[in-house]
């Protein structure tokens, strides 16, 4: 009888033990987000984009106001307010094309939610095509950005000439890609050619 007792009793330390040890390792592993927690996430990105766009849009109306009130009677040429307004124009350009490729590329983020085992393909995309370290994509993913921002900051150290720790220690200060865009100086177009290829057409 005791040693019947004995091994019900190991058999049932032993089945606690591996259970126990099963549902530590399920705790541990991190759960993938679900699809409309990553489209919240994207939306979010794009809001922050969106907010500089409307910043630079609010800039360019200010610039239109001061024309009215300083052009001279006759209309005569104005060269430095001329000036002024390409900047301002080259700044929305920038904003405007951050936040457009950010949109499409948010695409991808709810399709990978959705099909999980796309990350692999998407990861090993973008070290390819950036020539990227595997070790710091991974680490961006870990850190909780998406395939867009990754994407985005990628491309914009491409357009740039930057070491890509540069630009994602940027964003991390802005949390705008848009500002961070701004604010390196990329020039009009300068992201869309250093994306092109990403996807094959």
């Amino acid at each position: 009888m005791k040693a019947r007792a004995f091994a019900t009793l190991s058999l049932a330390l032993a089945i606690g033990f591996v259970g126990g040890f099963v549902a530590a390792r399920q705790s541990s592993q991190p759960q993938s987000p679900s699809v409309e927690e990553i489209v919240k996430k994207v939306q979010d990105e794009i809001d922050a984009s969106g907010r500089q766009v409307v910043m630079e849009v609010w800039a360019a109306l200010q610039l239109l106001k001061d024309a009215v009130k300083e052009a001279p009677v006759p209309p005569a040429p104005m060269p430095e307010l001329e000036r002024k307004f390409a900047a301002v124009q080259e700044r929305l350009s920038v904003a405007v094309e951050t936040l457009l490729v950010q949109t499409f590329i948010g695409a991808i983020e709810k399709t990978t939610a959705a099909m999980p085992e796309l990350n692999f393909f998407i990861l090993e995309r973008i070290v390819q095509f950036f020539n990227a370290d595997r070790n710091e994509v991974q680490n961006l993913r870990e850190k909780g950005l998406t395939w867009s921002s990754i994407i985005v900051g990628y491309g914009l150290a491409k357009a740039l000439g930057k070491p890509a720790k540069e630009v994602f220690a940027a964003y991390a200060k802005e949390k705008a890609w848009s500002k961070v865009a701004l604010d390196l100086g990329v020039k009009p177009q300068a992201l869309g050619k250093a994306l092109d290829g990403l996807f094959p057409k």
